[in-house]
């Protein structure tokens, strides 16, 4: 398993970043290059959602089902495509009056070793801003910066 993390101390509460991060359908007007959400309903263990994103005119879509949900505190989702799996876990602690958010994205691979490690090495380094980027946008969201 390989691991890429973030994490950024974000002038809100804890109650309005989770309600933030708890608007799958609302992300495209916060986390650049995301394009559309398609949610099952409600936020909550078991939701599932469809993202489609644009990155360099290129176009995807990836199935996510939200797998741990303790609101205000934390929320893992899991991604499957072929035989890499994601987990992103969504921790948030309050510090002072703003909340502390960390992303932590991990890679499994389900190809035997050594090529597993290898493919898991390969996703890491290909997402190793994602993580950071997610807690930056949501940062933003809050502090009016440009993106």
């Amino acid at each position: 398993m390989r691991r890429v993390a973030g994490e950024a101390l974000v002038g809100a509460s804890r109650d309005e970043v989770w309600q933030l991060l708890d608007d799958l359908e609302g992300m495209p007007r916060w986390l650049p290059g995301v394009r559309g959400v398609a949610s099952s309903g409600p936020t909550r263990a078991g939701t599932r959602y469809r993202i489609r994103t644009s990155l360099l005119g290129m176009v995807r879509t990836r199935d996510w089902e939200v797998v741990e949900y303790r609101p205000p505190h934390r929320q893992a989702r899991i991604a499957s495509e072929g035989s890499l799996e994601r987990r992103l876990v969504l921790t948030l602690d309050t510090r002072g009056s703003g909340t502390r958010l960390h992303a932590e994205l991990e890679f499994r691979s389900a190809l035997p070793f050594p090529v597993g490690a290898a493919h898991e090495a390969a996703a890491a380094g290909w997402s190793a801003g994602t993580a950071q980027a997610l807690v930056s946008a949501v940062k933003r969201a809050f502090e009016g910066r440009p993106r």
